[in-house]
């Protein structure tokens, strides 16, 4: 009796084991999609001087390298990672056209700018210090940059070494089959 009640469950596993399961392969382009990140994260140097009178200008520039259009969001976080979703504001030859938190599509090989100061326009207390690129669908090739000036000197804001980085948009993977 004791043999029969050890055998049982150990049969059972066994033919558990022997059975094989249905491949789910995604395809090529979901595969890469699998592998690219869909989003990248960045610091912004701000832990300087800031009141009225020692303003922080924060200017941001990100272009699509690839040869489509590019649905993305840019996220800015403050320093207890509240999100930070002012527009930015545009003067003596810079602009703003990239709205924090807010998707946008950007056009093949176009550039989006989005420039603020901290100081005067935003309280010191709401500086940025973390952001974000996310790709909302799609696959994208994007370079991205910034700066932030301080008494005059500028301090870079660095996206991936200022190298060209992929994004892909997750992938669903249910119902695919492996034809």
């Amino acid at each position: 009796m004791r043999l029969q009640r050890i055998m049982i469950p150990v049969a059972a596993l066994s033919v558990m084991f022997l059975l094989p399961a249905a491949a789910v392969e995604p395809s090529v382009s979901e595969r890469q999609q699998l592998v690219e990140p869909s989003s990248i994260s960045f610091q912004i140097p701000m832990n300087n001087y800031c009141s009225p009178e020692n303003s922080l200008d924060f200017s941001f520039q990100l272009s699509n390298a690839s040869n489509s259009a590019a649905d993305i969001t840019v996220r800015f976080f403050e320093q207890d990672g509240t999100e930070f979703k002012e527009e930015g504001s545009s003067y003596r030859e810079i602009e703003s056209d990239i709205t924090p938190g807010k998707p946008m599509k950007l056009q093949a090989h176009a550039t989006g700018l989005y420039h603020i100061n901290f100081g005067n326009h935003k309280q010191c207390s709401e500086r940025v210090y973390l952001g974000e690129i996310a790709v909302n669908s799609g696959q994208v090739s994007l370079l991205a940059t910034g700066w932030v000036n301080t008494a005059g000197v500028n301090e870079k804001v660095i996206v991936n070494e200022n190298r060209k980085f992929d994004l892909s948009a997750p992938v669903s993977l249910s119902g695919t089959s492996g034809k």
